[in-house]
């Protein structure tokens, strides 16, 4: 197999350090698409991990391409999933998030959502909140939030594939029809240590370019959320992730007499 090229450049890695999420709509076929709609719902192994999807969805040269920039040479392509197949009305989820990646400040796995079908706000599309990736939570110590400030409603149309950092918050939206709303999820992994070999213009690495503050961040938890995605960031880019304590007006203990 050929090498898989990165698509994304700095400025789009950035993006996806301060919000957690890569959206690339509709991207694949309407015939692969239709056929996808058909699948039963629940384990999906034997499918996601067949010849067809592989080719058509896994390393289709735009989802492989994020996934290469992200995670590196040589990812892990996933080898079976799950089908989250909705029929019936219902009330939605809760948030939740289904674990952290290392630290928090790594990227080592890679959450993807393919949507065969376009998804309408009747559907009870998922809502995913941006920047709530590096948040260390109890899962249940988020259930009882409703609605939350700038959260993104996935609203797609069909061969929608959404990429998302292991570990961002994310429910099902309420579902008010009895139209079929499937969604398959899978996972890419990293093998290779960070470095900054996505598309790049020159080998100087720039510094982390933040992003404005997110609606429901506080300002002083805003700069909790610049240090987290600056820590991301150098990880990425294979750099020391420490970063250096400054306390302006202290002096240390040992100067004084």
């Amino acid at each position: 197999m050929a090498a898989i090229a990165p698509t994304l450049d700095d400025n789009g890695v950035m993006d996806f350090v301060a919000s957690g999420f890569v959206i690339l709509e509709g991207i694949i076929d309407t015939d692969f698409n239709r056929r996808c709609n058909q699948l039963p719902g629940g384990n999906a192994d034997a499918f996601i991990g067949g010849e067809d999807f592989t080719r058509t969805v896994l390393l289709h040269p735009q989802v492989a391409g994020v996934t290469r920039s992200l995670l590196g040479e040589d990812f892990l392509v996933p080898a079976g999933g799950h089908h989250h197949l909705f029929e019936q009305p219902h009330l939605g989820q809760t948030w939740h998030s289904d674990g952290l990646s290392g630290s928090g400040y790594d990227v080592t796995e890679l959450q993807c959502y393919y949507y065969p079908h376009a998804v309408e706000i009747e559907d009870g599309p998922t809502m995913v909140l941006p920047g709530s990736h590096c948040r260390a939570v109890d899962r249940e110590a988020i259930a009882h939030y409703g609605d939350i400030m700038g959260q993104i409603s996935l609203t797609v149309p069909a061969g929608t594939v959404v990429m998302t950092r292991y570990g961002i918050w994310h429910k099902a939206g309420p579902k008010t029809n009895t139209r079929r709303r499937g969604m398959l999820k899978f996972s890419y992994h990293r093998q290779a240590e960070p470095r900054r070999d996505w598309v790049v213009d020159s080998p100087e690495v720039p510094a982390y370019a933040d992003r404005p503050r997110l609606a429901y961040v506080s300002e002083v938890e805003s700069y909790r959320d610049r240090v987290r995605r600056m820590r991301t960031w150098n990880w990425l880019c294979g750099l020391d992730t420490e970063v250096e304590l400054r306390w302006e007006k202290s002096r240390p203990v040992s100067e004084l007499s």
